[in-house]
């Protein structure tokens, strides 16, 4: 039941994506549902700035791929966590067609993200986030960093897998996650986080424990599946007045023959990073 759900709500939220990236032309605008759109080609994801929803559409080739992508964090070592929405109504400082920076900012954290959507028109598509957490307090204060993410790829909630790797590195910045729709291939750097954790398991597990009012920590299980997966990261920091950590994230959702070619790039990618971190 809880499948058949979540495939009903997904379609839904299909429809609606499909239908208001018609109404606006491809333009990013801000409703009072604060839904922001980007769009290139033959790719558009929809972010409800107003909600955990998040990021709770991207079609690429006319197909959704997402259920739901957001953010949570928590302040010093007890719980609960929230979601970035909460922080603050957001602010958008810039936009364009396939690009939008969205900010909440109270006294005690700011977090900004920055979407850029990338997508040739060939079936394939990339979606770039930078996001900015920043100690907005007078005081030093520990941070505990989420991102929560359901895929579907070819719009099935189930029958996939997932997978983190470290790829030689200390840490585990690099999912994987297959299905017979095809693949998707994540990468997640942060290098002035003073640890992190990663988590994959099953819809809802995650997202449950980030918001049943108690503490989160993820607890690097690696792999889940096949079923309906989901995965998430976490980023813990200590920052002083004023000062950030700095996350930068690719996910690249190809054609099942262009998984490896991606992959092999990420890999390129995530070791050059390392190299110059060290």
């Amino acid at each position: 039941m809880k499948i058949l759900k979540k495939s009903f709500v997904s379609s839904a939220r299909w429809f609606q994506g499909a239908l208001f990236v018609i109404l606006v032309g491809g333009l990013v605008i801000q409703s009072e549902a604060q839904i922001y759109t980007l769009s290139q080609n033959d790719s558009a994801a929809l972010i409800d700035a107003g909600s955990q929803a998040g990021v709770y559409n991207w079609s690429v080739g006319g197909v959704n791929q997402l259920y739901q992508q957001w953010f949570w964090y928590r302040v010093g070592g007890s719980g609960p966590e929230s979601s970035i929405d909460t922080i603050s109504p957001v602010s958008e400082t810039s936009s364009g067609a396939n690009k939008a920076t969205l900010t909440y900012a109270n006294a005690t954290i700011s977090v900004k993200t920055a979407y850029s959507l990338s997508a040739p028109g060939n079936g394939t598509a990339t979606l770039s986030e930078l996001i900015t957490v920043m100690n907005t307090s007078a005081v030093s204060q520990d941070y505990h960093f989420f991102q929560y993410s359901d895929f579907d790829l070819g719009g099935t909630p189930g029958g996939q897998s997932v997978q983190f790797y470290n790829n030689g590195s200390s840490t585990y910045y690099e999912v994987i996650q297959t299905g017979a729709s095809g693949s998707l291939v994540e990468t997640a750097t942060a290098p002035g986080a003073s640890s992190m954790e990663v988590q994959a398991g099953y819809f809802p597990g995650i997202l449950n424990q980030l918001n049943d009012g108690a503490l989160t920590t993820l607890n690097n299980n690696l792999s889940a599946g096949p079923g309906d997966v989901d995965y998430a990261y976490e980023w813990d920091v200590t920052l002083a007045p004023g000062t950030s950590l700095l996350i930068s994230k690719l996910i690249a959702v190809p054609e099942p023959s262009s998984l490896a070619l991606i992959a092999s790039g990420m890999l390129a990618l995530a070791w050059l990073r390392q190299r110059r971190v060290v």
